[in-house]
């Protein structure tokens, strides 16, 4: 039995965040393979003060073993902010990026001091995202082989020094996207293996339609934003280009996820904060479009949410992640301004053909490329592979 340590910032079943659920789909599909996976993460469950939440020490959530360790210090996010734009500023010298590490966190020596003392107990390790302390120094901590899937965008922190030695350390690097891979590639041309992998997404067999519009009242026709609305996120275009529309389109623009920045008061606009997975889907399942408009994607469970309901989705271009799923699907639109936003929001909503068409096509692009099958069965592959050339007697038969 191959014994696998899942290394992630954060875990738990109330736990919400693009590379924390893809950590927590692979750990326990991994678990019901025949795996032995063990969790190696902190106990913070809120990502902007990584505030200690959860015990520290041992439990297990569907039968993966969970060992966490505490975090030594709360983040202000405001003065790391500051912080950060000091640090990212051009005109910065004599950076100190160990710094800027241990300040993004969640910084936890104990964590550190954990992967050493169980490395003994595990025969490969896989990294979820490469951006916070835990990977950053994780990767140094141990010598077993290990995985990471960095989940990585062009971002500032991706450019400094120190991640040279992230990209080049890992026996194998797994990729969400090509767009992902071709970019590390480019930056980094690490030594080792990489390898496109993608992520799996889990289809509902049924849905309770009607559900989304009868609890909201949701009488008009609407456009959908999920996920964090905060800056830095392309909303800002979103709400411009749909100021336009509402003047011609009684259409309305429904927001659900956190709130991080003030939302214009535009007539037409919803906030509806969070709501259950079942109604966020029905929500999909409903809406003219889906937007995703973040110039900064590693993946987008979003846009594969939107996909799984035969929905279109409108993306922002110049994210070349997002780019890539509407080439390769012709599941949607793209655009690169407020203008092309609502062009493109005129074309899909005056065809309803090609609505129809455009979902159908994302569909298919799901399922031939995102089912959890599929996925798990790649990375048993390479965890075996892994293995083997590691030479360690008594495992990589199972």
């Amino acid at each position: 039995m191959i014994r696998v340590g899942i290394i992630v910032q954060r875990y738990g079943k109330d736990v919400l965040g693009g590379a924390e659920t893809l950590a927590k789909n692979v750990a326990e599909k991994l678990n019901e393979s025949g795996f032995d996976v063990t969790v190696f993460t902190t106990t913070a469950k809120d990502y902007i003060s990584w505030k200690n939440e959860y015990e520290i020490g041992e439990s297990i959530l569907k039968g993966v073993l969970i060992k966490r360790y505490s975090v030594v210090q709360e983040r202000n996010i405001e003065a790391f902010n500051k912080l950060s734009d000091r640090f990212f500023n051009p005109d910065t010298k004599d950076r100190d990026e160990n710094e800027w590490i241990r300040e993004q966190g969640p910084y936890s020596p104990d964590f550190i001091k954990g992967l050493r003392e169980n490395e003994k107990d595990i025969d490969v390790f896989m990294f979820f995202t490469y951006l916070y302390y835990t990977t950053v120094e994780g990767l140094k901590a141990v010598t077993k082989p290990a995985i990471l899937f960095p989940t990585a965008h062009n971002e500032l922190p991706i450019h400094m020094e120190l991640m040279k030695d992230v990209f080049n350390r890992p026996d194998s690097i797994f990729f969400l996207t090509g767009a992902e891979k071709d970019f590390i590639k480019e930056k980094f041309n690490p030594p080792n293996k990489m390898e496109l992998i993608r992520t799996g997404v889990s289809l509902p067999e049924k849905i309770k339609k009607g559900l989304f519009r009868n609890k909201f009242a949701q009488y008009f026709p609407y456009v959908l934003y999920a996920g964090r609305i905060e800056a830095g996120k392309g909303l800002e275009t979103v709400f411009n280009a749909y100021r336009e529309i509402r003047k011609n389109r009684l259409v309305d623009l429904i927001l659900i996820g956190k709130q991080l920045m003030d939302i214009p008061d535009i007539d037409g606009i919803k906030y509806l904060g969070y709501i259950s997975e079942e109604e966020k889907l029905d929500a999909f399942n409903e809406a003219i479009l889906s937007i995703q408009p973040s110039p900064y994607e590693s993946l987008s469970f979003t846009t594969l949410e939107s996909f799984s309901q035969r929905t279109p989705v409108l993306v922002n271009k110049k994210s070349e992640v997002l780019f890539e799923h509407i080439e390769l699907s012709n599941g949607g639109l793209s655009y690169d301004n407020e203008e092309e936003f609502v062009d493109n929001f005129e074309i899909i909503f005056k065809n309803s053909k090609l609505k129809r068409e455009m979902g159908n096509n994302g569909y298919k692009y799901l399922i031939e490329n995102f089912t959890w099958d599929i996925v798990i069965e790649r990375i048993k592959s390479s965890l075996k592979e892994l293995v083997r050339q590691g030479g360690r007697e008594g495992i990589g038969n199972d």
